[in-house]
């Protein structure tokens, strides 16, 4: 069965391509190119995953999205994978990562820009099926 995935990020070419390739292996695939772009599909979709950038039109604005999702009951149980190359520019704008010192972060996985897209869409893939094997056994559980 086809998985939904949500794409955000900013680069045209990489979403493109990401969406290519998640197509290819049989997933629907959604896209955004910012925060807000993101909430608004979200307000129509729900999601089996989310591949997110970092840094969009703000420095920090993917880790925003993604702390914001994790508190709405809606949306906190999307598995997050974060696809950045923010960890290049941590020591230039260490100011506006602050906020994400001594919390945890708010995905699944992080991946550095370039990937490998294989890998990506395995890891996609497997917190797909890790948590409908988590919603099942909870529903078995709440009986």
């Amino acid at each position: 069965m086809a998985k939904k995935i949500l794409v955000v990020d900013d680069d045209k070419d990489l979403v493109s391509s990401l969406e290519a390739y998640f197509r290819g292996r049989g997933h629907e695939v959604s896209t955004a190119r910012s925060g807000a772009e993101a909430r608004e599909a979200l307000r129509g979709l729900q999601p089996d995953a989310i591949v997110l950038d970092i840094m969009m039109e703000t420095d920090a604005e993917g880790f925003n999205l993604a702390y914001k999702l994790k508190t709405d009951e809606a949306t906190r149980k999307i598995p997050i994978v974060i696809l950045s190359g923010f960890m290049n520019h941590l020591e230039e704008r260490s100011k506006s990562f602050e906020f994400i010192q001594g919390r945890d972060w708010p995905a699944a996985v992080f991946f550095e820009k370039p990937v490998k897209l294989k890998e990506l869409a395995d890891t996609v893939a497997q917190l797909i099926s890790d948590r409908e094997s988590l919603d099942v056994t909870l529903a078995k559980a709440a009986g």
